[in-house]
């Protein structure tokens, strides 16, 4: 079979498309996790492995574990990094640009080139080939290239039990794709033109990320998400 990165010919591993390590705090006792659908024949179901399907060879794989295990660092406190918060906004320092970036990277085009329905909603069309390029040459390219901005959830306390299918959207005539994990939302950019208007949002090459933590119902996309699950009688209606 052919490795979707490298496409070279080897054996493929079943390659999760979101971290196992981004699911963890949504294990019960049993380890297993909910995952609520609004695809019309795929049901709602319980998991015990994050979703996963035959996509990338060993090496592939090795190699985006690195940005994996740095990333899961820096979300879950295990760097000394500098932070500074000023109400809502919150200011990080000295995260290696290349590592997070390239983490962030990974998850999209892993989303874009999945088979599996969960993901159905994110199509990079012509950037698909770029960004697996990028990848291949771990090469984080430019702060604005494939810009990801991202916002921290809360609600008594910060979210991180929550993954939501991905969504496609449009801001400021720029196509956009919504993603929940690790309690974040991740609002990644995907255009031709050089985003220069939410630069700063992004992550710098400095090591500079700056987000806004918000309620999470203020997320927009997540409640419509909600109100869906609700239609389709997948989810109890809050009194």
């Amino acid at each position: 079979m052919i490795c979707a990165l490298c496409k070279s010919e080897a054996e493929l591993k079943n390659s999760h498309i979101i971290p196992e390590f981004l699911y963890k705090t949504m294990y019960d006792d049993k380890h297993r996790f909910h995952v609520l659908s609004t695809i019309p024949e795929q049901r709602n179901s319980m998991l015990q492995k994050g979703l996963s399907e035959k996509l990338l060879c060993a090496a592939c794989e090795s190699k985006l574990s690195k940005w994996e295990r740095y990333a899961s660092l820096v979300l879950k406190g295990g760097l000394s990094l500098g932070v500074e918060r000023s109400g809502n906004l919150v200011i990080i320092t000295d995260i290696d640009y290349s590592k997070f970036k390239l983490f962030q990277l990974s998850i999209l085009w892993r989303a874009s080139v999945s088979t599996l329905p969960f993901f159905k909603n994110v199509n990079l069309g012509v950037y698909e080939e770029k960004l697996r390029v990028m990848l291949v040459n771990s090469d984080a390219g430019k702060s604005n290239d494939f810009g990801c901005i991202m916002y921290g959830l809360k609600h008594e306390g910060v979210v991180t039990d929550l993954i939501v299918q991905p969504s496609r959207d449009r801001l400021n005539n720029i196509t956009c794709y919504r993603f929940v994990y690790g309690g974040f939302q991740w609002l990644y950019m995907v255009s031709s033109q050089v985003n220069t208007k939410y630069n700063e949002a992004f992550i710098q090459p400095s090591g500079k990320a700056v987000f806004l933590v918000k309620n999470i119902f203020e997320a927009s996309f997540i409640s419509r998400f909600g109100a869906e699950l609700i239609r389709m009688g997948r989810l109890n209606s809050p009194d």
